[in-house]
């Protein structure tokens, strides 16, 4: 069952579309990506597939992402992974994949050496719209082995090698999903989630922040963060984002003496009206009357 909000929070709200086609469940919509792995669809250039040492302090811009699926496994050492989830810092055994065109940047310690497998796969523009941004998975070392048998099959000519780097894709990916499911299942946002989503909203009170934009931060789709984010807070996220930017409005009209509607319109208000009225169903009062009080 659902609870309606006000009608002052919520007509501000449209619904945010579903991002799996022509209504199709999320699992189906994975069992197809699933389906279309192949050995052909591996980009194993130089220096874009296998085991490698980076230098300290190695770098990685892409803030126009890049035209493949990016999977790093971290052996050893650690990396910074930036994007519009945050900062996500993986130790070793930790595995972050990364979808085509998906701005980001990564980073390697000053201090250590870091070692990783990485590998590129061709994208699939008709199933991988039902992927999220990012994920990643911590302490998944059992998952090392296919990586080390990946970058042992592919360059040979062996009998059956297309079947068995099939297959080894199919454990990777289904391992992969396997984990962040059971990472998903504790019903609540992890802690590395609500920081990250904190700390977005923070960054971006005046920009009218949506639910899609908290549930991108995360790599979630916005259907599955809306129910976990209310397990994790009480509360629907449309009605905690309205939360914030009231409560961040009302302390700027404490520590200033701007106009109300200068305030309103700094947090995104362009109907005074429409503040107001959110306004007092948050603080009990009318702006006019928080301020002379």
């Amino acid at each position: 069952m659902t609870t309606a909000l006000p009608r002052a929070v919520a007509e501000e709200w449209p619904d945010v579309p579903k991002p799996y086609g022509f209504g199709e469940p999320e699992d189906a919509a994975i069992g197809r990506w699933l389906k279309r792995l192949s050995p052909d669809r591996l980009v194993h250039a130089p220096g874009l597939f296998g085991h490698y040492a980076m230098e300290d302090g190695w770098a990685l811009e892409s803030p126009a992402g890049i035209a493949e699926h990016l999977l790093y496994f971290v052996v050893s050492g650690g990396c910074t992974v930036t994007g519009d989830w945050g900062d996500l810092a993986l130790d070793s055994g930790g595995i972050v994949w990364i979808r085509p065109h998906v701005p980001f940047s990564m980073t390697t310690p000053d201090d250590r050496q870091t070692v990783v497998y990485r590998f590129r796969l061709a994208a699939d523009p008709d199933t991988d719209a039902c992927l999220t941004p990012m994920e990643f998975v911590r302490e998944a070392w059992e998952i090392r082995a296919m990586f080390d048998l990946l970058v042992n099959d592919l360059p040979t000519s062996l009998p059956h090698r297309e079947e068995r780097i099939r297959g080894l894709l199919l454990v990777l990916f289904t391992s992969i999903f396997r984990r962040v499911g059971e990472r998903a299942d504790t019903g609540v946002l992890s802690l590395f989630a609500r920081e990250a989503v904190e700390r977005f909203m923070e960054e971006n009170i005046g920009e009218r922040p949506r639910v899609a934009d908290l549930a991108r931060v995360v790599g979630l789709s916005p259907d599955y963060f809306t129910r976990t984010f209310r397990r994790t807070y009480g509360m629907p996220p449309r009605e905690w984002i309205i939360r914030r930017r009231i409560q961040h409005a009302a302390a700027h009209l404490d520590r200033t003496g701007k106009p109300i509607t200068q305030v309103a319109a700094f947090y995104g208000y362009t109907d005074s009206f429409l503040f107001s009225r959110q306004f007092k169903s948050v603080m009990g009062v009318a702006p006019q009357v928080y301020r002379a009080r």
